[in-house]
């Protein structure tokens, strides 16, 4: 049976210098009706110089690949901003980019995700002439104009993958260990912690000191002169100096979640005043525990991570300030970042600097660089711990798992806390870590494909060589 339904007609503009192709594309797009894949929906295309367009869904800003870094100016960004939904700048000409790895072309590879994020539009390469990434064109218009555009091809196995997870999930709940009893009353001891001067006059007392000692040891720090970040003050409490946004992340986790985490029993102090759980570290207690009670703790971690998880905002960053830093940014801080997708090419752009990097070694030493990482992980910011070391976890007396520092949380794509634990556990510390607890890493926070990882190692390659956030110019 044939659709008699009129095509819905799809306004475009396009903006370009000379012999960028601008009369081509026009000439190309209006001659064709095209079916959405994914929803069936037929479109047809008015296409039209930026001169003779009022309103459209989609301005197209052509530029010549071969010179990817002639600057498009301010002025034709702004004026397609006006009148369309949505821009992308287009590489024309891409048949006459020689694909060697030359500066020329590393120069072209490049321009995508410097321009992605200059502009905070999209990019896309063709020919014209030869039709080679036309479909995509083609592709990106029906996305752009179809309401269904976010649940295309990829239902099926998205729905497969959600299927698999609740399947786990219900696993987990079943041998999860058990919540917390009622955390001890301390009020005693918090009668002599009224200022951050009483706080300062019980820190390296006999039993902080004999504590430290202690916690290096189990740390099994080799170098004496390691500082111990958090003391104990007395037999109940331990204090430290908190990050900016770490008491708001712990007050945000207890009214929001049931993991069990130390309470801040001081809020007006600018010391993080806590309870002392009285327990062991994974760290150092792992490979003692039976391989049924690791699969529980494996268990009980990934539930408290889905909870994490149910909690989204619409930017990334920590609690207050917004602000993005971590163990990936090298500790350095950057943001804040007016939504998902502009911190999405951020760093898509610092990673392509990575990868460019290992490609041109590869050239130097006479062999063929890999291809650039195309990972197709989800980036709507959701709660994230962004530390989760077997330092970090206390198993109490009780069989009680408590997950301690919060001083790296926020709202990030959900894979950084996977690979955050593939960072510290595989990459920086693997003589450390029990080749168990790696495996179950999949299983906790999620598994990370060969793309994703590649990413992220090109990523934290050379997120050093930008600036820190202190300029505002990373937003």
């Amino acid at each position: 049976m044939f659709d008699v339904t009129p095509p819905h007609k799809v306004p475009i503009t396009v903006y370009g210098g000379p012999s960028t192709g601008k009369k081509t594309l026009i000439s190309l797009l209006n001659h064709r009706v095209y079916r959405c894949p994914w929803s069936g929906r037929r479109l047809s295309f008015a296409a039209e110089l930026s001169t003779r367009q009022v309103d459209a869904t989609v301005a197209f800003i052509l530029v010549d690949a071969r010179q990817p870094s002639s600057d498009i100016e301010e002025d034709t960004v702004a004026a397609a901003r006006r009148v369309a939904q949505s821009i992308c700048i287009l590489h024309t000409k891409t048949d006459l980019v020689p694909g060697d790895h030359s500066n020329r072309h590393l120069g072209y590879l490049g321009s995508h995700p410097y321009l992605s994020y200059k502009w905070d539009v999209d990019c896309l390469s063709a020919s014209l002439a030869t039709g080679e990434g036309v479909d995509d064109i083609l592709a990106y218009i029906g996305r752009i104009a179809s309401e269904s555009a976010s649940v295309h091809q990829r239902d099926i196995r998205v729905s497969l993958q959600k299927l698999w997870s609740f399947v786990l999930d219900c696993i987990a709940s079943c041998f999860a260990l058990p919540p917390p009893t009622q955390l001890p009353d301390v009020s005693a001891e918090l009668a002599a912690v009224t200022t951050d001067s009483d706080v300062m006059s019980l820190m390296h007392n006999v039993l902080d000191n004999t504590w430290g000692k202690e916690l290096k040891s189990r740390l099994r720090a080799e170098d004496p002169s390691a500082h111990v970040t958090v003391n104990r003050i007395t037999p109940s409490l331990i204090v430290k100096h908190p990050s900016p946004s770490e008491r708001e992340s712990m007050k945000f986790v207890r009214q929001n979640t049931t993991i069990p985490i130390p309470r801040d029993l001081c809020p007006d102090l600018s010391m993080l005043v806590m309870d002392f759980i009285d327990g062991e570290m994974l760290y150092e207690c792992w490979d003692r525990l039976g391989r049924f009670m690791q699969f529980r703790v494996a268990c009980t971690l990934r539930l408290y991570v889905k909870q994490l998880r149910s909690l989204t905002y619409s930017t990334p960053g920590a609690l207050g300030d917004r602000l993005v830093s971590g163990i990936l940014f090298e500790e350095y801080v950057y943001g804040p970042f007016r939504n998902a997708r502009r911190f999405r090419r951020f760093c898509e752009y610092v990673a392509f600097e990575g990868w460019k990097a290992i490609a041109r070694m590869a050239i130097g030493s006479g062999t063929v660089p890999p291809e650039p990482p195309r990972p197709s992980f989800p980036w709507t910011p959701v709660f994230t711990h962004g530390d989760l070391n077997m330092s970090n976890l206390v198993l109490d007396r009780r069989g009680t798992l408590w997950v301690m520092d919060w001083a790296n949380a926020g709202f990030y794509p959900p894979i950084l806390e996977s690979i955050i634990m593939r960072q510290m556990h595989e990459i920086w510390h693997t003589d450390d870590i029990p080749p168990l607890w790696r495996r179950y890493r999949g299983f906790i926070a999620g598994k990370t494909s060969k793309e994703d990882e590649e990413f992220w190692d090109n990523f934290t390659g050379t997120i050093h060589r930008f600036p820190s956030q202190s300029s505002q110019r990373y937003t």
